[in-house]
């Protein structure tokens, strides 16, 4: 069903028009960080030499660690219960890949001496790909703790004041950590689970009794009316998605149901429906969280026992969607090797290539509960052949400090035209904090380098805008405006105007790096489609009777439809006399005051423009 729902049997089966041949996964190996060792001689695996586990055998095996696996990589049975009734079939996203396994707890790794945690087991092993179907459980947890199975509070409660802080949405260390992670290795996709604490809490399940932590660290009962009881988790749709899920270089996966309509297919943004468990975002400032939407209930996987053994079960979680997606992303990494000479796909690209062709879901534009939609295999691996048939933009660009990248696209109107950058930002090392109530809801963005996508028609001069959501009303449909807490951003004009498109990314402030310094550039991830040619540049001849400057008047207006690149003048010898840089202007007056009388030559540059001119001062 997760196969069908998203269009990877169109991949595994080798049915994509531009496509040699099927993909599943042959070449390609994951990283599975997850609560212990796989269980590599299950069957679903078909070989045991598929499956590495890097931890020692004092890890056991888990339940939850073989099914990830499986979801991403089993071969395939048919499932049935005792009585001999069909349940559904175990095959992956990709098939014949291989994989690490690893322990998302402290650890010594298998061969080694120094215990590591999750965050150093992921630097040193560098997987280009990694999946991450753990996190925390932030605000309510129904859980078999200390008190018994009870309600705990997850965060801070002043009982003397009533009031009531949690760090649902808080960019915090293990935040910084991933995005620190990838911004020092820039090819590592690193695929996280949004969490499944959705509507938890006492008032939807009173019959169990609440407790939060008191100031000498014991727990301590709720009593109302007296104490006031925190509200659910997402009481209003929004806001419990845990730190760690949060970052910006990662990519978060939020749950559904399966799609039953269709036989199966998506069709319209309808067809999806949030799983009711699946934790919202936003991030605690406003940005877009989770980033996609795949199918996590009822999926059927491999199982085991703490020692090892052939079981199966099925379940529900953003643990289960979350392969999905990784799986599918190998999918494309495979793909994009085979019709790139062996490049591979950085994790901005990666990221962008799945929003970029999300199905829509929800509100219209980005929410907060499916990212910016359903992920859709068929549409992704599409897109990477028109790459490759130069039907479309996607590259990597740089952008330098205080300057713009600018463009033209033409359109016909026939189709939506739509951009979509993407870039892997520093980690914020501000976002340090003392206590519960400093950090709950910190609307400081936690973005480092601001970059701005704008399109503008030639014609008109209408400037269209990145989506962003409202940070005070996050489940409100998307607006678009200027966004600065994203590291993604969108424009997308449904019904365009036939005619001349001038796309620019520019940024605001002061581009750094991971340490804070000063650098020269923004390296980001384009895609733009919808248009039907780029314009070729277009070279204006030098008159062949020069312009006539009057007297007192010492200045020539040289104006383009994009920035002015440079400007240079000079004598009929040619001689360079004068060279401009004008800063990010489509229109400059050239000042001729100081150079005798005589005949000159001008030009000046945009990015599809020249312009060559005599003017003759008297």
């Amino acid at each position: 069903d997760q196969i069908k729902n998203s269009n990877v049997d169109a991949i595994q089966e080798g049915t994509i028009d531009g496509l040699t041949g099927s993909f599943n996964g042959e070449g390609m190996k994951v990283s599975v960080f997850d609560g212990g060792r796989v269980y590599a001689e299950h069957t679903d695996f078909g070989n045991s030499t598929r499956i590495t586990n890097k931890e020692a055998n004092t890890i056991p095996y888990d339940s939850h660690a073989t099914g990830v696996t499986g979801m991403i990589g089993s071969e395939g049975k048919n499932v049935s219960t005792r009585a001999g009734v069909f349940v559904g079939n175990t095959k992956g996203m990709m098939p014949k890949a291989t994989f690490d396994s690893y322990y998302f707890g402290n650890s010594t790794l298998s061969g080694e001496t120094e215990e590591k945690d999750i965050s150093a087991k992921i630097r040193d092993s560098k997987p280009a790909l990694s999946n991450h179907s753990y996190g925390n459980v932030i605000g309510w947890n129904l859980n078999d703790g200390p008190m018994g199975v009870v309600w705990y509070w997850n965060g801070a409660y002043d009982q003397a004041t009533k009031q009531s802080f949690d760090l649902n949405g808080t960019y915090y260390n293990r935040d910084k950590e991933l995005d620190d992670i990838v911004y020092n290795n820039p090819y590592m996709v690193v695929v996280k689970s949004a969490g499944n604490s959705y509507g938890d809490g006492p008032t939807s399940t009173p019959r169990y009794p609440a407790y939060y932590r008191k100031s000498d660290g014991t727990w301590g009962q709720f009593n109302p009316p007296t104490d006031v009881i925190p509200q659910d988790n997402c009481v209003f749709g929004y806001d419990c998605i845990p730190t760690g899920a949060v970052a910006k270089n990662i990519i978060t996966v939020g749950a559904t149901e399966k799609i039953t309509n269709n036989n199966g297919r998506y069709i319209q943004a309808s067809d999806v429906v949030k799983a009711d468990y699946s934790s919202a975002g936003p991030r605690d400032d406003g940005a877009i969280k989770p980033d996609i939407a795949g199918v996590g209930s009822r999926v059927v996987s491999p199982s085991t026992s703490a020692t090892g053994s052939d079981n199966y079960q099925m379940g529900n979680g953003t643990s289960f969607s979350a392969p999905q997606v990784t799986g599918i992303l190998g999918l494309w990494s495979q793909i994009y090797k085979s019709l790139f000479a062996g490049q591979n796909l950085n994790a901005a690209s990666a990221k962008n290539l799945l929003i970029h062709t999300a199905q829509e879901a929800g509100n219209v534009g980005p929410d907060v509960w499916y990212g910016w939609g359903f992920v859709d295999a068929k549409k992704g691996a599409e897109l990477l052949v028109q790459k490759k048939q130069n039907k479309v933009i996607f590259e990597d660009k740089e952008l330098k400090n205080a300057k713009k990248n600018e463009f033209l696209v033409k359109t016909d109107g026939s189709q939506p035209l739509k951009a979509t950058i993407v870039w892997t930002d520093p980690s914020n090392k501000n976002s340090n904090y003392n206590t519960y109530s400093e950090a709950h809801n910190d609307r400081t963005s936690k973005l480092v380098n601001d970059l701005d996508l704008r399109i503008t028609n030639v014609q008109t001069n209408e400037v269209h805008y990145p989506w962003k959501l409202d940070v005070n009303a996050p489940r409100n449909p998307a607006i678009k405006g200027d966004n600065i807490v994203d590291n993604v951003e969108q424009v997308l004009i449904d019904q365009p105007a036939a005619g001349i498109y001038k796309i620019e990314v520019s940024n605001k402030g002061t581009l750094v790096n991971n340490d804070g310094a000063n650098t020269e550039k923004q390296v980001y991830s384009m895609i733009v489609t919808g248009y039907t040619e780029i314009p070729t540049p277009e070279v204006i001849p030098a008159e062949a009777s020069p312009t006539l400057l009057a007297d007192g008047n010492n200045k020539v207006n040289v104006k383009f439809v994009e920035n002015i690149n440079n400007i240079k003048i000079f004598d009929m010898s040619g001689r360079l006399i004068r060279s401009i840089a004008p800063s990010s202007v489509q229109t400059y007056d050239v000042d001729f005051s100081g150079l005798p009388a005589g005949i000159y030559v001008l030009t000046a540059s945009s990015a599809n423009h020249k312009l060559s001119k005599k003017i003759r001062k008297q």
